[in-house]
């Protein structure tokens, strides 16, 4: 006697589907079947087919679950499972199965078959009726396949929520076809042609209705006022660009007196007004704002022109900042600075756009309050030695460097945005 190993559940669940046909491949007969040795079902097998085919009632929808437990020692093992005689699925070791078959009402059979061994089977019937969950739990042996429980009875299910959904309607929410499970909220109306039943006016709203092309329900919805007709209106509070006017008048229809707004006239826009100030570097803000209110009406920012960069550098980089400089370097890291001198050095020359030329520049007679100046000449006249120059730029702090000698000597450092 060989070990028992493996399981297999097989769930089976029935409910009412019209109009759906089976679509299965036959791989084995109830002929082939009958021809085994020691088959203990085959009348069985046999009653089974002819009730199916006796009772040509009800045509229901049934679902298949089979759940092949794993084991090692089984491995190679799997197992055929037919209904009324066509395979309906070959389940390897530790695998599953879901299938739906149309099937009449009446007697059926599910038989199973050991595919290593055809003489390890076993044949269950059972009867389906408009709602019928027939269920059954097998174990798998090496000599035969044993059927524990069988033919329990109840409301249809849908194993592992596999529902088929039929759509929401104004009477039913979205419902399964199969267990009739229900989900979500019930659709919209929809309704047919819509009639008039009351006419609306300017003093009360009108009706129509229409009866749901689903369910028959009557519907009905409201139709809005008609407008006021007033030949002449008379304004009683001017606009202006704050706030709204007001007109009256008297309707033609209804004699009621109505009012509507004016609309504000538009804003009478100044000129511009500076609001921020732009620089070198930064954009300003300016405004337009109304003559009559004062409201700002227009707001945009602007940059300066070439030529007022120019003006604005001239005006704004501050001269005579040597010594704060030299004592503070981070204190007026970044400030606008102007610095004129002499060239006492050409440091290096720009070779290319991406390059900068650097030079040594005395502030004061001979070699005294030296500053290295980085400033873009490329493409420029070149700069040269005892040149007299004014600088406009950057302070970026101090720079130190090695003398011929081997002195270390630190002095302040601009990052020139223009000369002359």
């Amino acid at each position: 006697m060989k070990k028992y190993m493996n399981i297999i559940i097989i769930l089976l669940i029935a409910a009412l589907l019209h109009g759906c046909t089976m679509d299965t491949s036959s791989k084995k007969t109830d002929k082939a079947k009958s021809s085994k040795s020691n088959t203990p079902v085959t009348e069985m097998t046999k009653k089974a087919s002819e009730g199916a085919t006796m009772t040509q009632g009800k045509e229901c929808l049934l679902m298949v679950n089979i759940d092949y437990e794993e084991n090692l020692i089984l491995a190679k093992y799997s197992i055929d499972v037919y209904l009324d005689g066509t395979n309906i699925a070959t389940i390897q070791n530790g695998r599953n199965y879901f299938g739906s078959f149309h099937v009449y009402t009446g007697q059926h059979e599910l038989y199973f078959e050991d595919a290593a061994d055809t003489d390890i089977y076993k044949a269950y019937p059972f009867n389906i009726d408009d709602s019928c969950t027939a269920y059954c739990s097998l174990k798998s042996h090496l000599d035969s396949i044993e059927i524990t429980q069988k033919n329990i009875t109840g409301d249809a299910i849908c194993p592992q929520d596999k529902h088929q959904w039929a759509p929401a309607t104004c009477k039913v929410p979205k419902t399964c076809t199969v267990c009739g499970a229900t989900e979500g909220e019930l659709a919209d109306h929809v309704p047919g042609t819509w009639q008039v039943v009351k006419e609306a006016t300017c003093q009360e709203k009108g009706e129509e209705s229409t009866k749901c092309t689903v369910c028959g329900e009557e519907l009905k919805r409201p139709i809005d006022k008609l407008p006021h007709e007033v030949p002449k209106w008379k304004t009683v509070k001017k606009a202006t660009c704050t706030e709204e006017g007001e007109e009256k008048g008297v309707c033609s229809v209804c004699g009621a007196e109505v009012t509507r707004a004016i609309s504000k006239i538009p804003h009478t826009p100044k000129d511009w007004v500076i609001e921020k100030k732009a620089t070198y570097s930064e954009p300003g803000v300016r405004v337009k704002k109304c003559k009559v209110c004062g409201d700002v009406v227009e707001t945009e920012s602007y940059s300066l022109t070439s030529e007022e960069k120019v003006k604005w550098l001239k005006n704004n980089c501050k001269g005579g900042l040597y010594s704060k400089i030299a004592r503070d370097p981070d204190q007026y890291k970044g400030e606008y600075v102007k610095f004129s001198g002499k060239v006492v050095q050409i440091c290096s020359e720009a070779r290319s756009a991406d390059d900068v030329s650097t030079y040594r520049i005395a502030t004061k007679s001979g070699y005294d309050n030296v500053i290295l100046a980085s400033v873009d000449t490329f493409g420029k006249s070149r700069i040269l030695d005892d040149d007299k120059i004014t600088v406009y730029g950057i302070s970026d702090g101090l720079y130190t460097y090695t003398t011929v000698l081997g002195s270390t000597v630190t002095i302040p450092m601009v990052y020139v945005i223009m000369y002359e």
